[in-house]
């Protein structure tokens, strides 16, 4: 008697092989990605009023590598360094290359000022306030245009 396919035990074990395979690749990939995606991230700085201004595009108009940013962060030389909560969702704090960062992809509800507040922890505690003013250039425009000036 000649067989013309698989049986249902073969492919139930053909399946899960896959699955496995795709489980152990699937976080690597994610990460690999977001490494990626950081090349392109627009690097700034705290300034030294402890304020950070980042510009953010329409949706219509936005690409996967725009809008990302990476605020630079200067710590003392030993601690450990966490955001404080509440501070804005899809935030993150990262290392690259020796250097603290926080990473964030601010979203079109995300327009407005946030305080943040970056602690260190090491033989004393500190804390740093930044400010984040997240704005876009088009809304900002026509909202200046549709004041009315002040008489003189």
């Amino acid at each position: 008697m000649h067989r013309k396919g698989f049986t249902l035990i073969e492919l139930l074990i053909v399946m899960s092989i896959i699955i496995v395979l795709v489980s152990i690749l699937l976080p690597c990939l994610i990460t690999a990605k977001d490494r990626a995606l950081e090349l392109f991230a627009v690097q700034t700085e705290v300034d030294d009023e402890g304020k950070v201004r980042l510009q953010i595009h329409k949706a219509s108009d936005r690409d996967l590598t725009d809008d990302l940013y990476m605020i630079e962060i200067n710590r003392p030389s030993i601690c450990h360094i966490y955001i404080k909560k509440p501070h804005p969702w899809g935030m993150k704090l990262i290392k690259r290359d020796g250097d603290d960062f926080i990473k964030w992809r601010p979203k079109w509800r995300d327009i407005g000022v946030h305080p943040v507040t970056v602690v260190f922890e090491g033989e004393q505690t500190t804390e740093q306030e930044i400010t984040i003013y997240v704005y876009n250039k088009e809304l900002l425009e026509a909202e200046q245009q549709a004041r009315p000036e002040p008489d003189a």
